[in-house]
Order: structure tokens, then sequence, then C-alpha cells
């Protein structure tokens, strides 16, 4: 663990990019803010579009060609795939750095805030009058890494494949939600006998190459959805509306191994769980990009790594460190270390993310037993255990839509502010509810010491509060996929929901709908099937103007957290980023709480 990073890359390097891994030794890159986090703008984040940004991207101050760029994290990405990410370190890989989408979010380089802008598309689209059809006109001289031009077909195959939950799980809910006949078809693979024989099959599912949610003619592609959806110029930046050529996915769960990338990179090698090295990819034409550049000549990305050793490199910063970044947080000692001999080199924003501790209604049906794990919860000692720092990196909150966003609500539905808590009150609740003794399962990686530490001390204040607590171990590249099997043996999923775009509708039907309770995936985590619940989406889906929508989103958001409280609240995301003082053009993307990969670059030197 004490090895540099210079002696991990040497080791990377042979075989793989010979010679590529020296460049010239002198610190420069603009400064980083170090203000305490804005929660509520981050809550805005992305809200401004530029409809008629141009091609290519403005050039990053300062920003030079050449030399490779290292990622740490002790993260583990469960796939590359862009039809199953749904988190935001696979979204920011993919959208800033490997594939592009219909649209894409990109930094304004003179407000510093992210705005929506085109990107394969030629525009943010055009609605009918009721917002329930949108249509794209793709744009030309884009294609992918090996040299095919990118069709209006291969961005409707790459949609078709995010509905085939069974064998790519982890597409967000709503797009079953939005689109007309969601609800029914499962993917561009099954056959009509395959539907049949499968576990939950309803009349009228069907699968294949036709899919009535989408239409394309020529070089546009049309959505036809089955309620208006004014937001879907975001909907279509995510990475399930990039592009897939039909002949390279003759393996589909293996296709995020080595996807045919449209992005200023492509794919050098992968190892699942360890290492990603992209290098840059020739096809891409920066004439045709509003949002990327492509200044780095290659990318490494080491994963499961120590967290303290990530500080502790980044702080030393020498050698390779000095081309180095991580998209995990500091550490509190690695924050106040920073601040005081580098802080220029630490970018500390809010993120529109909220953490939850999803419980599962149906197996804990008692809402005493739910609000007592809440009371139990021991907020400040876990965020502590988990290396965090209130105020920067944890900011403390009650509700379920982060600060900041549209319609957003203030309440706190057991009055602890969000950070209190009460075993006594918990085992009051419990007696009440005839439940001291209940048993608690839920997963965590054993092979991260942080959350090892988070789990005992959660451990000790569930015992301490009247619960039967029962972590189960878990290694951190399997605890994606065990905590979403909606038939696993927990009772609680470990979970952070961040915005998409700046509204409820990002929120609600992602995660509240009850038709995809026991979808793969769990795209509906608490288990929650309250038909009111349902009928309220539906209804502001369905009706409701923009206006009227965020607010009832803000009321929907109370009376799910007050009336059902089917998750605990741990609190919105802050990040605390650092990097080697070669990096330049480090800055947030405050919607992911991630570094722009899309504008960084090594610095050379005069």
């Amino acid at each position: 663990m004490r090895r540099g990073l210079r002696q991990v890359l040497a080791v990377l390097c042979v075989g793989v990019l010979i010679g590529a891994c020296t460049s010239p030794d002198r610190p420069a890159g603009p400064a980083a803010t170090t203000e305490t986090p804005d929660q509520v703008a981050a809550g805005r984040a992305g809200s401004a579009t530029a409809p008629d940004a141009a091609a290519p991207a403005a050039e990053v101050p300062g920003a030079t060609r050449g030399g490779l760029l290292t990622v740490l994290s002790s993260t583990v990405p469960e796939s590359l795939d862009p039809a199953r990410s749904s988190f935001v370190d696979t979204r920011g890989i993919l959208s800033g750095l490997l594939t592009r989408s219909l649209t894409q979010l990109r930094r304004n380089p003179v407000t510093g805030r992210m705005e929506l802008v085109p990107d394969l598309a030629t525009d943010l689209g055009v609605a009918n009058d009721d917002r329930t059809a949108w249509t794209f006109t793709l744009r030309s001289g884009v294609r992918f890494e090996n040299g095919t031009a990118v069709t209006a077909q291969d961005i409707a195959y790459g949609l078709q494949r995010a509905f085939a939950a069974d064998v790519l799980p982890g597409a967000p809910s709503y797009l079953r939600a939005f689109f007309r006949d969601g609800d029914r078809y499962q993917g561009p693979y099954a056959s009509a006998a395959e539907l049949r024989r499968r576990p939950g099959y309803a009349r009228g599912w069907y699968a294949g190459a036709a899919f009535r949610g989408v239409e394309v003619r020529g070089r546009t592609i049309t959505f036809r959805l089955r309620r208006p959806v004014a937001e879907m110029p975001y909907v279509v930046a995510l990475p399930q509306f990039s592009p897939v050529p039909r002949a390279a996915d003759a393996r589909p769960a293996a296709y995020g191994d080595r996807l045919v990338s449209t992005g200023p990179y492509r794919v050098a090698s992968l190892r699942r769980g360890t290492t990603l090295v992209l290098v840059r990819n020739a096809q891409w034409d920066p004439a045709t990009d509003p949002g990327r550049h492509q200044y780095a000549d290659g990318w490494t990305f080491l994963w499961g790594q120590a967290p303290e050793r990530i500080d502790e490199l980044l702080l030393e910063n020498d050698g390779d460190a000095q081309r180095a970044l991580s998209y995990d947080s500091l550490g509190p000692e690695g924050l106040v270390a920073m601040r005081e001999r580098a802080p220029s080199r630490v970018a500390v924003a809010a993120s529109p993310c909220t953490y939850l501790w999803h419980v599962d209604t149906r197996r804990i049906p008692d809402l005493r037993v739910r609000r007592a794990l809440g009371w139990a919860y021991p907020y400040e000692a876990a965020w502590r255990a988990g290396r965090e720092t209130v105020g920067a990196t944890r900011l403390p909150g009650t509700t379920i839509l982060p600060p900041g966003t549209t319609g957003h609500r203030s309440y706190d539905p057991l009055g602890n502010g969000g950070r209190r808590t009460d075993v006594a009150e918990a085992r009051r609740l419990l007696t009440r509810a005839d439940a001291l003794g209940s048993r608690v399962r839920w997963y965590y990686a054993s092979d991260v010491p942080e959350k090892v530490a988070v789990k005992d001390v959660v451990v000790t204040s569930l015992r301490r509060a009247g619960f039967d607590p029962r972590p189960i171990a878990t290694t951190a590249d399997r605890l994606r996929t065990v905590q979403l099997d909606p038939d696993g043996p927990h009772d609680v999923v470990d979970a952070a929901r961040c915005s998409d775009w700046p509204t409820g509708s990002s929120w609600f039907p992602a995660q509240w709908e009850t038709a995809p309770v026991d979808g793969p995936g769990r795209p509906n985590p608490s288990m929650l099937t309250e038909p009111g619940v349902q009928r309220e989406i539906d209804r502001i889906l369905g009706t409701l103007t923009a206006a009227a929508a965020a607010r009832a989103w803000g009321a929907l958001d109370e009376r799910i957290g007050t009336r059902y409280y089917p998750a605990v609240v741990l609190g919105h995301r802050g990040v605390a980023l650092a990097r080697g003082s070669r990096v330049g053009g480090m800055s947030v993307n405050e919607m992911l709480g991630m570094p722009i990969f899309a504008d960084l670059y090594v610095d050379q030197g005069n």
C-alpha cells in the first residue's frame, strides 16, 4: 500500500502504452474553489440551456495537448455498458470521454455552471403541441471509432437495449414510465416464446427490432411518449441515448467490456474491477462536438484503491501523482491538509444528490419500525467513520429532493434535523409496535475499510435501540449488483439518488413508480406500492403545467417522507475533489459531483 503512483503506473504501462508514461514536471493549472458548497445552487445545476451552442467547443484557457492523466478511485463501476449506466461515476466517464448522446451537459466557460447543449443532435429537439412526441435531427460527420458513420438507427438500437432489463439491468425506470409501450417492450433480444416463459409475463409484452416508442426516418429520430414530457431534451442526454452498432452487440452482456466509442477517447484495455485504459479516438471530430475536448493523449483509471492512499498520493504530489486526480472526496484530514498546503488543488462543490437508507416496506411494513430506524441511525458517527466532512462532503438534510431543485419543499419527518440520533425514542417506537428484536439486514463492502467502519457503528447503534442488526458482507465490485436484486435477503438498500435534471420528474418516476417494483435492477428500492403515490405521479406528469408540477413534486416529497417514511435520509452530497499540480482545467460537474473530464488536460509548461 506504500507504493508510489509511479510504481503503479510503471506496471500498467508495460505492453499497454509503451513510452507514454512520462511528461515534464511543472506545476500549473487554474485555481479551484474551496468555499463551503452551495446546496441551493447545486440543486439548480443544469437548468440553463444553450440550444444554439456551436462546435467545436471553446478552448479551455491555458490548455495544452499531450501527456497522460490518471484517475484514482476506491469505488468499482459495475459496467461501462451505456444501457446499464445509472451511477454518477459511469455516467461521468461515459458521457465525458467515450459516448455521445443526442444532447449533453457542458460547463459554460463564462458562468461556470452546467448547461444543456446539443451533442449528436443539431438542436435540443422539436416537440409536438402536447409534448408527447419529440423529434431530433442527427448532425452529419459523426463516426464510431471504427470509421463507420453513426446513424439515427444506431441511436434507436442503443435505446432499445436499455429496455432489456433481464439482460442489461440498471436503466432509469422512467424510460418505461415515459415511453409509449415502455411497460410492454422488453428489448431487442427475446423471442415471443421466450417472453411467454419469463416469470411475471404479462399479456401484450413484445420484443425485437420494432419498438413503438421510437421512429427513425433518415437522419431524424422521433420518440413517442405515453404522457407529456417537457424535460425530454435532458432525458436524451443520458448514456442510454448513445448509439450502439448492432453488429458489435453479438454478446449483449459483454458489450460494456469493449464498447464502440463515439467520444474523444476509446477503450484500449479494461480489467474489470481494477483498470481502464483509454487512448485517443482518431475518428472523433471536434468540429461536430460543442462540449468536449481531446487534450490528453490517454487516461488510466485505477479502481478499488485505498482512500487514505489516494489522499496521500495527491497531497504529496510527487512524480506521476502530479498528473493524477480522483473523483472520490478527500477525507477530513486530507481536506484540511490540502486546504493548508495547496488550496488551489482541491475543488469543493455541492451536488444535487440525496443519500438514502431505503427500507423494504414489504419486509418492514410497520411505519413505527421504519421511523425507529430513522431515530436509531448514527448519522454523525457514521459520517465520521466513512471519512466524511460535515458541511463539505456530507450536508445534513431531511428531504428526498435536494435543496434548490425546482419545487423543493422543506420538511423534517422526524424532527431530528437530519443528524440527531435518539436510540431511546427508537426503542419506544419498537416497543409500541411490539417489534423489539426486529431483524435488519443490509449489504456492505467488506473489502473497503471505511465501509466496514460505518457498518460497525451502525450495528452498535441499532443494537442499542432494540434491533437485531445483521449486516451481509460482499465486495465493492459486487455491491451494486446484490443491493439491487429485488429478491435478495436484505431489508435495506444503502444508496444515493442524484438529479438527471433539476425537477421532480427526475426523481419520483425513477424511484417511486409502483409498476416496476419487482423489476430487475430494483427501480423502486423501497418497494413502496402505495396506489395514491402512483396516482399522484400520473396526475403530475399527465396534467400539470411546469410551475404547477414543480409545486406538486415538492408536496409529494413531503407526503412520501412523512406519511410512509420509506427511507431514512442520510443527507445530501458534497464533494472535495483533489488533483495533482499538473492537472489543468479542473472543475466539478455539479449535476454528477464528478470532474468534468472533457475539460481536463496535462499542463506541459513552456
